[in-house]
């Protein structure tokens, strides 16, 4: 069995046990098992129902085993799961995500794209009740589409499923107004595309959001077949190349949102058009298997409806492809500066330097094909808050050579704000009364998107760090300032940390079993060669 479709296949009773599938419950339909079944929270999750995507392809999609395929239970689930999804639907066409009434670009976009993808493929079963039925809510979700955007920052992987939600509700409902709003969002993502091909992610390039986004603008590229789309993707995917790592994996802390899990779908869609993309796909085909990158086995509620989701689409879209070289695999010097990041390969390892993330750097070894050196940073306690070096920041003074890069990083207060008693009821009890207003919700959609993401606060503590890349040796040279009124403050190097929020980060990798071994800083300076083996 393809490595795609036997990933998925494994999961089927874990997705119908997420499905509240008893029709006397009022819930009857839901996939927010933590909502329905637990009860530990008050609303439901409208996300977790693009469950229906992979339900239905399974239901509809005949192969030997399959005994989900035409069974009449699975197809009278799927009709609740579609009809609870249309009861969260706002009367003004929207969805919510993380909190009542947040009327969210993401929820809607997103849940309209999946769920339009499963009526494809349903409505053959479906009687004409239930057709225009649903019609209704994707027209809605549509009009809404049309006259929203999202401010709080540029997220384009929440972009690329709006476009790909309205192409696919233009098919749906036969009017080419959402194909023309389609087209607008497609605008805004190239509109702030890197030169150097990475697409936006919070200011910077984020490379598991790179890998999500890429696959709605390629399934977008697939329904409209949009020329300046493809070659867009095309450079995209060539930055992107640089860092897939020998290991199978990619990304982490030297990214905007530190996110490293993988999505297959975008790069098999354009493997026969791209040849990066072939590149990328083939090789990790192996990584799926085993999980390497951060892969359906380690992903929690709330990503594994899409990454179960891409799996599938990734089979559909797969072909014998051959194996072709991707940039690990030949010596070179590749500076990006408007990322803030450095890929230098010889002929033992691939390290990826990150000035932008205060000196995060990663070294993969060639022949052996794993992690073996990991600096995500120092971080200290000061005053009972813990700053750290590891923070995202374009303007950090760097100087790039041939075969070295210095960077100055300032320490800033990593934000670990949780939720208490007291702020949750306050913030529901907001919410269910005032905060339904619409310019009330954006208002605090953009106070939580700069109190738990963009905040930024330096303390008087600096990294000046050099790293030099020699044939097989890569040496680090830090010191670390602090102010003269402050007492010494005791620092601390580790090999894998996060200090921003994202909940898509931080899930398991079979790497972090061996980490390596980091020399801590003598006094405010430290000095480590780091050698092949």
């Amino acid at each position: 069995m393809n490595v795609y479709l036997s990933h998925a296949y494994a999961q089927m009773p874990r997705l119908l046990s997420r499905m509240d599938r008893e029709a006397p419950s009022k819930t009857y339909g839901a996939f927010d098992r933590t909502y329905w079944s637990w009860k530990f929270t008050d609303f439901a999750g409208s996300r977790f129902q693009e469950a229906l995507c992979a339900l239905t392809w399974f239901y509809t999609t005949p192969f030997p085993g399959n005994i989900y395929n035409d069974n009449e239970r699975i197809r009278e689930w799927i009709i609740a799961g579609f009809k609870y999804w249309q009861s969260l639907q706002h009367a003004d066409g929207s969805f919510d995500e993380a909190y009542p009434y947040e009327r969210s670009l993401a929820a809607t976009a997103f849940t309209s794209f999946y769920l339009g993808e499963a009526f494809f493929k349903l409505s053959d079963s479906l009687s004409a009740e239930e057709c225009n039925s649903i019609h209704k809510t994707f027209l809605k979700a549509g009009d809404w589409l049309c006259k929203n955007d999202e401010h709080h920052g540029v997220l384009s992987n929440h972009l690329a499923a709006a476009a790909a939600a309205l192409e696919i509700i233009a098919r749906i409902a036969g009017e080419r107004r959402f194909s023309e709003r389609a087209k607008y969002f497609i605008s805004r993502i190239l509109s702030c595309q890197s030169s150097e091909g990475w697409y936006e992610e919070y200011g910077g390039v984020d490379f598991g959001y790179q890998t999500h986004g890429t696959f709605y603008l390629a399934r977008y590229w697939q329904l409209t077949q949009d020329a300046r789309l493809l070659e867009s993707l095309k450079k995209s995917i060539k930055f992107i190349s640089h860092f897939i790592h020998p290991n199978g994996t990619l990304g982490g802390e030297y990214g905007s949102r530190n996110t490293s899990f993988y999505f297959p779908a975008g790069f098999e869609i354009l493997s026969l058009h791209c040849p990066e993309a072939a590149a990328i796909a083939v090789f990790m085909r192996s990584s799926v298997a085993g999980q390497s990158a951060a892969g359906l086995a380690m992903m929690d509620a709330y990503n594994f409806c899409p990454l179960l989701n891409n799996y599938l689409f990734a089979y559909d879209a797969a072909s014998e492809l051959k194996a072709m070289p991707l940039p690990f695999n030949s010596p070179g010097h590749h500076i990006f500066p408007k990322a803030g990041l450095v890929a230098h390969v010889t002929n033992d390892y691939q390290a990826i330097f990150a000035p932008s993330k205060g000196g995060v750097l990663k070294i993969y070894d060639i022949k052996s094909k794993r992690l073996v050196f990991s600096d995500c940073g120092y971080w200290s306690r000061i005053d009972n808050r813990v700053v750290s070096s590891q923070s995202f920041s374009l303007e950090n003074p760097v100087e790039y050579g041939v075969d070295n890069i210095s960077v100055k990083a300032d320490f800033v207060r990593m934000n670990q704000k949780i939720m208490s008693p007291f702020l949750f009821l306050g913030f529901r009890g907001f919410m269910i009364t005032i905060g339904r207003q619409k310019n009330l919700a954006l208002f605090i959609k953009n106070l939580l998107v700069k109190t738990l993401v963009k905040k930024r606060k330096a303390v008087d503590i600096t990294l000046e760090r050099k790293v030099s890349f020699s044939a097989s040796s890569v040496t680090i040279e830090d010191r670390l300032n602090h102010g003269s009124s402050m007492k010494k403050p005791v620092f601390h190097l580790d090999s894998k940390f996060s200090t921003i929020h994202m909940g898509s980060a931080r899930y398991y990798q079979p790497d972090e079993l061996e980490p390596p071994a980091l020399a801590p800083p003598e006094g405010d300076s430290r000095k480590f060669t780091w050698k092949a083996s």
